[in-house]
């Protein structure tokens, strides 16, 4: 693999680290759409084998609504469900925008990347919704369109191509341990955010 910049590419975690967002928020839209009580929606959902395909493109969204109806028992069509569905998002991280856009971080790293676990309703949303400040971001690399998921192989691997450095020269700040620590595992470094001065403190130490 060709060796061209010595420098790290940086990747930055979205959803719960770029962005917050709280998933409640999508069963509670559609509780009170289908004037169901919320919490028979907090049992019946899971993070399943579907789920999977979905963020990994393997299913498209009106196949993936339609098993979130039969998973949920929800009567409402595929804009409610949508629209649910997309109610999950709050604010982004004001910080970290401001933090890398700094002339110090510009220059420590070759690229910083938006890296997402997501898929083809939701990607579209957050898009719209954080779009002034994705400019902070040389590349963006959603799971839905390289068929792969956080954290295997694959995922970093399709970064490495692109960006043509190895493994070890990939630095990821996410927020779920899991991740990072797979990450790590497989020669990556890691960080895993939860507020800006330890990340702060994490970057300069590289």
């Amino acid at each position: 693999m060709p060796d061209r910049d010595p420098r790290s590419v940086l990747l930055i975690d979205m959803g719960g680290v770029f962005f917050t967002y709280a998933f409640q928020q999508a069963l509670e839209h559609w509780a009170q759409a289908a004037g169901t009580p919320a919490q028979a929606l907090h049992k019946a959902w899971r993070i399943d084998d579907p789920f999977d395909r979905f963020e990994r493109g393997e299913i498209e969204p009106a196949a993936y609504l339609a098993h979130l109806r039969r998973l949920l028992h929800l009567e409402l069509d595929d804009a409610q469900l949508t629209a649910g569905w997309n109610a999950i998002y709050g604010s982004v991280n004001a910080d970290l925008v401001r933090l890398l856009r700094t002339p110090d971080v510009r220059a420590r790293f070759a690229a910083v990347v938006a890296v997402s676990n997501t898929n083809a309703l939701h990607a579209p949303a957050w898009r719209r919704l954080y779009e002034r400040d994705l400019d902070v971001f040389d590349m963006l690399v959603c799971s839905h369109e390289i068929g792969t998921t956080k954290p295997r192989p694959s995922f970093f691997d399709h970064i490495c191509t692109a960006h043509q450095v190895p493994r070890e020269r990939l630095v990821l700040v996410d927020d779920i341990p899991e991740v990072t620590r797979a990450a790590a595992a497989l020669g990556l470094t890691t960080h895993t955010y939860t507020d800006i001065t330890p990340l702060q403190s994490f970057l300069t130490t590289l």
